[in-house]
C-alpha cells in the first residue's frame, strides 16, 4: 500500500496523472477498508486531503467515509447482546440488518427506540486492540522519524494512540457529544443529534437520527449563497470549539457532516475530541492575533513563547511568518475563496527544502490543531466556499474561555 501510494504521489509531481490514478486508489481503498482501524484512517484522511495524490485517487478513496465492507447481522447481534445484555430485538421497537454507513472503528444501523428514531453505532469486536498493535509499531519507527530534528517522536506517537484508544470507548465519546451539544444549544445553525444513554455502553453507542444531504450531494447541488452559510457555520464552530472551549472534534472529515437544508448543518462523531491546557489555547490565540493583525514586530516573541522554537539563533522567522500569514490567509482579508490549490501550495512548507522543520520541538497536542485547521480548509475547499471571514475569528479570538463539562 505504501509502495502505491508513494507511485501515486510520484506520477502527480512527474505531470503524468492519468486512469492508472483511479484505478490503484480504488484497489488502495479496498484494502484500507478492509483492515479497518489505523489504515482507514490514513485512508479518510487521504481521501479529502487535496494534494498528497492525483484527483482520481482522491475521489476513490471518499468510499473510506462511509464505509463498504461491514460485520454480517448475526455477529452485529452478538456485539449488542453482550453490550447491552439483551438482542436488538429485544432492545429497540426495531432494529435495521443492513448498516447505513461503515467506519474505521465501527458501523451504524438504523433502528427505532420508543418510537424515538436513532442511530446505532456498533464498535468492530477486536478494533481496540488492533490499534495498539499498529501504534506499538508506529512507537517503535518513530524515534527514527524524528533523528535529525527537535521534535519528540515517542511523545506523538503516545499521543496519538491515547486519542485512538479513547476513540474506541464510546462512554467516552457519548459523554463528549452531550458536552458539545450543550454547549452549542443556543446556536440555530450548528446540530449535534442526542444521545441515548439508556442505550449506550462502551462499544454500543445509539443517538438521535439526523437526516440532511451528505457532503459531495450538498457539494454538487446547493448554491453557492448556501455553501457560504454552511462555511461560515463550520469555521465558527472549529474556532469556538478551540479558542473559547479549549477542546476539539479534531475529525473534520466529509463523513461527519450532514446538510439538512439552508444555513443548518448536522456535525456528527465526536470520538477524536482533544482537550488542551488553557495555557496552550492562550499562546495559540496570542499568536493567530498578532498574525491576522499583521503585527510582525510582535511575531518572534510571540513564535517564542509558543514553546515551539528551540534554537532562536538558527530559527529563520522571516521564513515561518510567510508560512502561518498563508496558513491564515483566510482571515487575513475581506473577501476570500477557499481553493484546492491554497492546500498544495500550503504543503510545500512540509517539504524538507524547510530547514525550520528541523527545529521545530511540535507540542504533541499541536498536531491535532493542525489536522483540525488544515482538514477543515481541505473541506471549505471542496465547497468552494467564498465570503469574509476575518471578522467572524477576531470576533471568537476576543471571547472569554469558557469551560466544556466533562
Amino acid at each position: 500500500m505504501a509502495a502505491s501510494a508513494a507511485h501515486l504521489a510520484t506520477r502527480r509531481l512527474l505531470g503524468r496523472e492519468g486512469d492508472e490514478d483511479g484505478a490503484i486508489g480504488e484497489a488502495l481503498a479496498a484494502e484500507l477498508d478492509r483492515m479497518k482501524g489505523m489504515a482507514m484512517k490514513v485512508g479518510q484522511i487521504l481521501s479529502y486531503f487535496d494534494g498528497v495524490l492525483p484527483e482520481e485517487t482522491h475521489a476513490a478513496l471518499r468510499v473510506l467515509q462511509r464505509g463498504v465492507t461491514t460485520l454480517p447481522y448475526d455477529r452485529v447481534a452478538e456485539l449488542v447482546g453482550e453490550a447491552l445484555g439483551a438482542p436488538p430485538e429485544e432492545l429497540f421497537d426495531d432494529f435495521g440488518h443492513d448498516p447505513v454507513a461503515g467506519a474505521s472503528i465501527g458501523q451504524v444501523h438504523r433502528a427505532t427506540y420508543r418510537g424515538r428514531r436513532v442511530a446505532v453505532k456498533v464498535q468492530y469486536p477486536g478494533i481496540a486492540g488492533a490499534l495498539a498493535t499498529d501504534m506499538a509499531r508506529v512507537r517503535a519507527l518513530s524515534h527514527l522519524a524524528s533523528l535529525g530534528t527537535a521534535v519528540d517522536g515517542p511523545a506523538i506517537a503516545d499521543e496519538l494512540s491515547e486519542r485512538f484508544q479513547s476513540e474506541c470507548d464510546y462512554l467516552a465519546e457519548a459523554a463528549a457529544q452531550e458536552a458539545f451539544r450543550r454547549a452549542f444549544q443556543a446556536d440555530a445553525q450548528v446540530s449535534i443529534p442526542a444521545v441515548v444513554p439508556e442505550r449506550t455502553a462502551a462499544t454500543v453507542l445509539t443517538t438521535d437520527w439526523a437526516e440532511g444531504r451528505d457532503f459531495y450531494t450538498f457539494a454538487r447541488e446547493a448554491p453557492q449563497e448556501e455553501r457560504d452559510a454552511a462555511g461560515r457555520v463550520l469555521l465558527r464552530f472549529a474556532h469556538r470549539s478551540f479558542f473559547t472551549l479549549g477542546t476539539v472534534n479534531a475529525d473534520p472529515h466529509p463523513g461527519n457532516y450532514l446538510f439538512p437544508g439552508g444555513d443548518r448543518v448536522v456535525f456528527l462523531d465526536f470520538g477524536c475530541v482533544r482537550r488542551f491546557s488553557q495555557d496552550f489555547v492562550e499562546r495559540e490565540r496570542r499568536l493567530m492575533q498578532v498574525v491576522a493583525e499583521g503585527r510582525k514586530e510582535a511575531f518572534r516573541e510571540a513564535v517564542r513563547s509558543s514553546g515551539m522554537v528551540t534554537d532562536p539563533r538558527r530559527f529563520d522567522f522571516d521564513l515561518h511568518w510567510r508560512m502561518l500569514r498563508h496558513q491564515w490567509a483566510p482571515y487575513l482579508s475581506d473577501d476570500y475563496a477557499f481553493s484546492l490549490g491554497h492546500i498544495r501550495e500550503g504543503m510545500e512548507y512540509s517539504r524538507p527544502t524547510n530547514p525550520n522543520l528541523r527545529r521545530l520541538a511540535i507540542p504533541p497536542a499541536w498536531i491535532w490543531l493542525q489536522r483540525l485547521q488544515w482538514g477543515l480548509h481541505a473541506v471549505l475547499a471542496r465547497l468552494g466556499v467564498r465570503g469574509s471571514f476575518r471578522g467572524l475569528l477576531l470576533e471568537i479570538l476576543a471571547a472569554p474561555m469558557e469551560v466544556l463539562p466533562e
